[in-house]
């Protein structure tokens, strides 16, 4: 059979799955499981094997499709994401929660693999409107308020990404991302713009922490896992191509990385400092095309476990006495739990022999001198905020079993979620030996150094607190009108400052 046709069948297998599984919920939910299973490891070897495959669907004038580094690095971060949601959340699952997460895996994977606009337009509707259905599943009034908040967010933003890819297709006669050389000025920031709101980057995100807050765990652990990757590979792809595009990158990728990872600093709430650091992280990944997605990647599923570990225990269960100091099957979950937030958290950090420090490595020296002094500041803020995130969840734990600490049970050790994330853990060690030519004794020099600094930083500053309220009309008038300030930047930048 045709290698094309097997590649196309795989990204929509679980759209299809999905559907079905809203007939028969108990029997589809192992087969769509499998099938993100089977696209993990296939992306997974593919990226290992520099695998490149380009065709273009049906025949000629078709949609043009690549595997390529820009597409095999997000494909497997978000089966991973939504194959670890899936293995520890799934009790607390709604009716049809796994089958819209299917859809989004399918929608996003179109994104990602995607290299004509109208394509990539489709695919990010269908992926707002999961988003919205992920947010809303919580069903509260903060929920509810904030997916109509991002649907209306959104499709304003599609709709001036719309209008962008119109105006390109007037002046090039074609959708294809490769002829973007000959559109105007204007095209340009109008679709960057578009892609940088589905994406959370600089003011578009601020969206991103609020609904992180209200949204359940299984659906901020996707949505920081997958739904932020989705306007990434075409931001890598365009900037690639267009040196305007990948210059305004940097001014666009600077100020969110700064801005936001200050913002995370000093925020009080550990959802909405993983939001912020989301926004600042994503920020990072834009400064480079060459490694954008790889470091996505990396950031995804680490986002997926913190979330899933942040808030294992509750402040109201641990201070009404509903957790058991003796309580063996407890306290070794949150253990490893613990342990396993500390790993990803220092994997963001980019702490030496976890998957974070060869992402962050290869990224950062991929760019001029001028930017890597831009990366270092920022990771001297990112360290801090983690410092600040694992110092919050060692109190929690101390305070949870302040008592006494059960003895060792290997039956409440070895339950499928702790195997799960005890797998996750050797995972994120053991693929940061895969570019062991970066073990360099300068490069991990400087990492300990930023982790060192940038906890005395969090400890300097840990006293200030961040607590301003702010209405829900400011919030809905920043979301709608971010797209069109940073449209405007990038026009200015493109036009007249050119940096």
């Amino acid at each position: 059979m045709n290698v094309n046709i097997i590649l196309t069948c795989l990204i929509f297998f679980p759209i299809i799955i999905g559907f079905l599984g809203c007939l028969f919920p108990n029997k589809f939910f192992f087969v769509g499981v499998f099938s993100l299973l089977v696209s993990s490891v296939l992306s997974f070897l593919g990226l290992l094997n520099g695998f490149n495959e380009s065709f273009v669907l049906v025949n000629q004038g078709g949609i043009l499709l690549s595997f390529d580094k820009f597409s095999l690095p997000l494909i497997f971060g978000t089966s991973i994401v939504l194959l670890i949601t899936f293995s520890l959340r799934k009790k607390y699952f709604s009716h049809y929660f796994y089958q819209i997460s299917l859809v989004l895996f399918s929608a996003l994977s179109i994104c990602f693999i995607a290299k004509d606009l109208i394509s990539i337009y489709i695919a990010l509707e269908l992926t707002g409107f999961c988003a919205f259905l992920l947010i809303a599943d919580k069903n509260t009034n903060k929920s509810l308020f904030q997916s109509f908040q991002y649907l209306i967010g959104g499709g304003l933003a599609m709709l001036i990404y719309l209008i962008g890819v119109i105006q390109a297709f007037t002046y090039t006669g074609s959708f294809a991302l490769d002829d973007l050389s000959l559109a105007p000025s204007t095209a340009l920031c109008l679709i960057v713009a578009g892609l940088l709101t589905k994406s959370g980057i600089f003011l578009c995100g601020i969206w991103v922490p609020n609904i992180y807050t209200n949204a359940s765990i299984q659906s901020s652990s996707i949505l920081s896992g997958c739904v932020t990757c989705a306007g990434i590979a075409p931001i890598s792809r365009m900037s690639q191509i267009l040196t305007p595009i990948s210059n305004s990158m940097i001014v666009i990728g600077v100020l969110s990385a700064i801005l936001a990872a200050i913002l995370a600093i000093f925020e009080t709430d550990d959802g909405r400092t993983l939001g912020w650091s989301s926004v600042s992280q994503l920020g990072i990944s834009i400064l480079s095309p060459s490694y954008a997605c790889l470091y996505v990647m990396q950031h995804g599923i680490c986002k997926c476990l913190l979330f899933n570990t942040l808030n294992e225990n509750s402040d109201s269960q641990i201070k009404n006495g509903l957790i058991k100091n003796n309580d063996s099957i407890s306290y070794h979950q949150d253990l490893i739990g613990l342990i396993t937030f500390i790993i990803a958290g220092l994997s963001i950090a980019g702490f030496p022999f976890i998957a974070g420090f060869t992402t962050k490595t290869l990224l950062k020296y991929d760019l001029p001198s001028s930017a890597q002094l831009i990366v270092s500041t920022s990771a001297l803020l990112t360290s801090a905020i983690y410092v600040k995130l694992i110092i919050s969840k060692l109190k929690r734990f101390r305070f949870a079993y302040y008592k006494k600490t059960p003895s060792i049970n290997i039956k409440s050790i070895l339950n499928q979620n702790n195997l799960i994330l005890i797998f996750c853990i050797l995972f994120l060690i053991s693929t940061s030996f895969l570019r062991f030519d970066l073990f360099k004794t300068i490069y991990i020099t400087n990492s300990l150094s930023a982790l060192f600094i940038g906890g005395i930083l969090y400890l300097c500053v840990m006293g200030i607190e961040k607590n301003i309220e702010s209405s829900n009309i400011r919030k809905t008038i920043d979301i709608i009108g971010a797209p069109f300030i940073v449209a405007a930047i990038l026009l200015a930048n493109l036009t007249y400052f050119k940096l």
